[in-house]
């Protein structure tokens, strides 16, 4: 029996490479991913990717030295990798390697949808926990100690990119109240879509690059040990849609994130003070 299901997720292994990412119902989030590379632990030594199994899932745990399946298991329901960000960018693990966070599909946003986050122990696969909030969500990333879910939440609204960010306490699977907004400007609308991310050097910044449509992108700065964030608008006056050829990356000192475009760098941010530097104008 334990043979045949190898079997099987090798199997699904192929099924799932061949057919690839697959995207959410058209929301703004990527929606979870299948197969592919899934998410690279901490350690660098596995990748945690899912396969579909009918209408359930197949998490496995694979060795990026070799290829190997170290260990697997059927998680009730239909879950995949999170990915926040369009240009590819995968999450769901905490940066301490224990906790793994699945996500279901991200419906758009209409009376009685419910949104799924399967959170598991990493060394076992064990289900922890399934947190199930009402409404249209996507995960946007976890604290250090996987205590804190961080997720998206969709406005039912003419405007199919507005959205707030929330805090789930994973403790108790509830939503914290209000959101997390920048105090500095607390009745901004947020709106927009996830470009590129990147991290600070101690896993507790995460850095969104958004896109806004006809309006200028920004990087959004979300404090996963704090339930704080700050905006920061970036002085971008032409050309907003070239913003897809962007990417978010660190310095290597870890003082700056950098923004560049096609290889060339057009900004520093200063990851202490948020302070823009340096900002050359986007090509085309």
């Amino acid at each position: 029996m334990r043979k045949q299901l190898f079997t099987i997720v090798l199997t699904l292994f192929a099924a799932a490479w061949a057919v690839g990412a697959a995207a959410g119902d058209g929301g703004p989030a990527p929606g979870p991913v299948l197969g592919w590379g899934g998410v690279l632990a901490p350690s660098h030594a596995v990748r945690y990717v899912t396969f579909p199994s009918g209408r359930d899932t197949v998490v496995a745990a694979v060795r990026v030295d070799g290829g190997r399946i170290a260990r697997w298991r059927i998680v009730r329901a239909a879950f995949g990798i999170p990915s926040v960000a369009y240009d590819g960018t995968t999450e769901g693990v905490s940066r301490d390697g224990r906790t793994l966070v699945l996500s279901s599909w991200t419906p758009q946003p209409s009376p009685g949808i419910v949104t799924r986050f399967a959170v598991l122990s990493t060394a076992n696969f064990g289900l922890r926990k399934v947190v199930a909030l009402r409404g249209s969500f996507s995960f946007d990333a976890l604290s250090p100690d996987g205590s804190i879910l961080y997720v998206i939440q969709y406005l039912s609204s003419p405007d199919p990119i507005r959205y707030r960010v929330r805090a789930v306490d994973l403790a108790s699977g509830r939503l914290d109240p209000g959101q997390i907004v920048d105090k500095r400007e607390p009745d901004e609308q947020m709106n927009g879509q996830p470009v590129s991310r990147a991290w600070s050097r101690d896993g507790g910044w995460a850095f969104t690059l958004y896109s806004r449509n006809g309006e200028p992108p920004f990087v959004h700065a979300l404090d996963t040990r704090n339930r704080a964030a700050r905006c920061i608008d970036l002085p971008w006056r032409v050309r907003p849609e070239a913003v897809w050829t962007v990417r978010l990356g660190l310095s290597p000192d870890g003082r700056y994130i950098v923004v560049r475009q096609k290889g060339k760098r057009l900004a520093l941010i200063d990851a202490a003070t948020f302070a823009v530097s340096a900002f050359r104008r986007p090509a085309a």
